[in-house]
């Protein structure tokens, strides 16, 4: 009988997954990923006890995952495979990404509903969505509702995010009041105090997934950067047809490594919801930190406290209360007016 207890971890040691991992070093772990050997110095350095596995997030060889109760994803995937695979063998699973096409992906599957699959955990998705969800309760009435973040230059990001902002950076998207529109078009503001950062519309799958859970509400994502010459010049790009040259190779590695080895910005990261005069803020710093930390809470109680099976959504499993009184998470939250933390250079 395959006795499943193992929690499998794919890119456990990247720049999220470290952070899951090392919160959930004293659960039987399994860390995967196409290099064996990155793996194992990671763990050493660490001090953590884990199994290692070399696989290929594109190219899974399922006979691998005997033993495994638990899998969560800190890799983008480009197939629903591995969805499909863990639906189908009761396999509860995770994935920390904001890709919108392949969330939408799962959540049009045919699932059998034999395991949790959860959602949507990070800062957007994840935050942007609870704090959404409390704005609508408190209140009810606001029809358009603006999702706002402020991402900070300064912090090294992994390389799957980095991937994944350029690359949509190139492509439009489908929004369900807008319809088809490219990023970077409709402008916002988030006013702190004595500054205003520009943002503009982005294609973040939280927008997706609350305007299909509230179909009378409209949210709209949008995007900025705490260095306001840099918002400025990506807008001033994609208004005249430049950012279109980031799809030659040249060019893109250029931005990658900009992104990848920044050297100016601080590591902050602000979301605002508003709506009219209305708003409510939170702000914290080193994203990646903040997503590692909330996908290994959110892993922790999924294995150890009993939830419906099926696709689950951040809500079901916490509330924006609980995030906002865990003091690892390092968040600070106003309903009325943000403190300006930016030190702009």
């Amino acid at each position: 009988m395959d006795i499943k207890n193992k929690i499998m971890i794919i890119g456990g040691h990247g720049k999220v997954g470290q952070y899951i991992t090392r919160e959930l070093k004293n659960y039987n772990l399994v860390l995967a990923g196409r290099s064996g050997e990155k793996i194992k110095r990671f763990l050493e350095k660490q001090d953590i006890q884990a199994d290692i596995c070399e696989m290929n997030i594109h190219n899974i060889d399922f006979e691998k995952m005997q033993g495994v109760a638990w899998v969560i994803v800190c890799v983008d995937q480009e197939n629903t495979k591995l969805v499909e695979y863990c639906d189908r063998h009761g396999i509860d699973y995770m994935d920390v990404t904001a890709n919108s096409e392949f969330i939408e992906k799962i959540r049009g599957l045919k699932l059998l509903g034999l395991s949790r699959i959860l959602l949507g955990i990070g800062l957007a998705p994840g935050l942007t969505n609870l704090m959404a969800e409390e704005f609508v309760r408190s209140y009810p009435l606001a029809e358009t509702i603006d999702i706002q973040l402020v991402l900070g230059l300064g912090e090294r990001h992994g390389d799957a995010a980095i991937k994944w902002t350029l690359d949509n950076f190139l492509k439009g998207y489908h929004h369900k009041t807008l319809g088809y529109i490219r990023p970077f078009q409709l402008k916002n503001t988030i006013i702190t105090e004595g500054n205003s950062l520009r943002t503009y519309n982005f294609n973040f799958v939280d927008q997706h997934m609350l305007n299909q859970k509230y179909k009378r509400k409209n949210f709209i994502t949008y995007l900025g950067f705490d260095q306001p010459n840099i918002t400025a010049l990506i807008y001033g790009s994609e208004k005249i047809g430049l950012l279109g040259l980031l799809k030659y190779k040249r060019l893109y590695k250029l931005a990658e490594e900009f992104l990848r080895k920044p050297k100016f910005g601080t590591d902050i990261f602000i979301v605002s919801i508003q709506a009219d005069e209305k708003r409510i803020c939170a702000w914290g710093h080193n994203e990646g930190r903040f997503t590692g930390l909330i996908a290994a809470e959110a892993a922790r109680r999924v294995a150890t406290m009993d939830f419906k099976k099926g696709i689950l959504g951040i809500s079901d499993i916490m509330n924006l209360e609980e995030v906002l009184n865990n003091e690892s998470f390092e968040l600070t939250f106003s309903d009325i007016e943000m403190k300006s933390l930016l030190k702009f250079k």
